[in-house]
């Protein structure tokens, strides 16, 4: 072969390999995923799966029920799957109100946690014994919600009722604390060293001591204005409390010598946090992640004083849409920011290695 060919042929490999290395060196990024959210109230998002507005969504119960009973959606994930055991919704009190001595307030705060108490163990034997009361805890619950007793039997197989601030407890409201910081949600805990003491500042477990001592009142001995989520059966207690049917006709709060009193009903806890602050509630049940972050961010200054429920919430996708990665690129409509079911997908999307951005951004 002659010279000048081998020379030719050096050449031709040379240049493959430096268009090689070319396209090596400047490979396109991989594509990044995302997912995007839109804030829509948990009682709407079935009806926005089914128009297609959204094609996913992360709510509490009744409403993960309502879209999976009739075929409208398929679970993509549990919360009870992501995060076991989780607490979700608690009752607060307005620090202001609880500790106004001239009016015997805290007295107030431990009868309404009193009647919380009796509401939720009537709940958890209802459910552990059949029977008639099961019947009415399931019509009691469809009234509530605007739901059939199907979708409320549903719901309750997912959430746990309970009452107790335990230590494993609170250690999740120093977790979600922490989920908040690291998404960026929160970028100081001010006055507080940790968030262990942030967490120590917030919840006060005295009013469940004391409420298990509180006695039955023949007068009302003063009013509470409480606030709720809507149509939440989470805070199925409070539901079961303010039954007067059950109570031999009277609220179970009446019952302990408390009149109740209620705005309209709240479409998340961030809104209600907000109400503390424009003074229309004194207590509220609502997700311990709002209180949380609404206490730290807007120094709304409330106390964590009972548990709720644990579980219960789920993200969910239209039907035929198998797994997240089947959601790039596409909405899922949330109870809006500060939510646990919004933490949830947060968190849920960045385990998964997806950006939640705000829909249109």
């Amino acid at each position: 072969m002659k010279r000048s060919a081998i020379y030719a042929i050096v050449i031709a490999i040379i240049a493959v390999l430096a268009v090689v290395s070319v396209a090596v060196l400047y490979k396109p990024a991989a594509e990044e995923k995302v997912v995007y959210w839109s804030a829509i109230a948990p009682a709407n998002q079935r009806a926005a799966l089914q128009t297609n507005t959204v094609q996913g969504a992360v709510s509490w119960e009744p409403y993960v029920s309502d879209s999976l009973v009739d075929g409208t959606a398929t679970v993509i994930a549990w919360s009870n799957d992501i995060w076991p055991h989780h607490p979700c919704c608690v009752i607060a009190v307005k620090k202001s109100f609880a500790d106004s001595e001239a009016a015997k307030n805290n007295d107030l705060v431990a009868r309404v946690i009193r009647a919380h108490i009796e509401a939720t163990n009537w709940i958890i034997e209802a459910i552990e014994n059949g029977g008639d009361n099961y019947t009415k805890l399931l019509e009691i619950g469809a009234e509530f919600s605007n739901r059939n007793t199907t979708v409320v039997e549903s719901a309750i197989e997912h959430i746990e009722f309970n009452y107790e601030i335990t230590e494993p407890v609170k250690k999740w409201f120093e977790n979600y604390t922490s989920m908040f910081a690291d998404l960026g949600q929160i970028t100081s805990l001010g006055e507080f060293p940790n968030v262990t003491a942030f967490v120590n500042s917030v919840v006060n477990t005295s009013y469940l001591e004391r409420a298990m001592t509180v006695e039955p009142s023949d007068t009302i001995l003063g009013t509470v204005k409480l606030g709720y989520l809507m149509g939440d059966l989470h805070q199925f207690a409070r539901v079961v409390a303010m039954n007067e049917t059950l109570w031999g006709g009277k609220t179970l709060f009446e019952k302990y010598g408390v009149e109740i009193q209620s705005p309209l009903p709240y479409a998340n806890g961030a809104f209600l946090m907000d109400g503390f602050a424009r003074n229309e509630i004194d207590m509220g049940y609502l997700g311990s992640p709002p209180a949380l972050l609404k206490r730290i961010n807007a120094n709304i200054q409330i106390e964590i004083v009972s548990l709720v429920n644990s579980g219960g919430s789920a993200i969910i996708a239209k039907a035929g849409i198998a797994n997240f990665n089947e959601l790039n690129g596409q909405t899922i409509a949330t109870p809006g920011p500060g939510s646990i079911q919004h933490l949830l997908l947060m968190y849920y999307a960045n385990e998964h290695g997806y950006k939640l951005k705000l829909k249109g951004t």
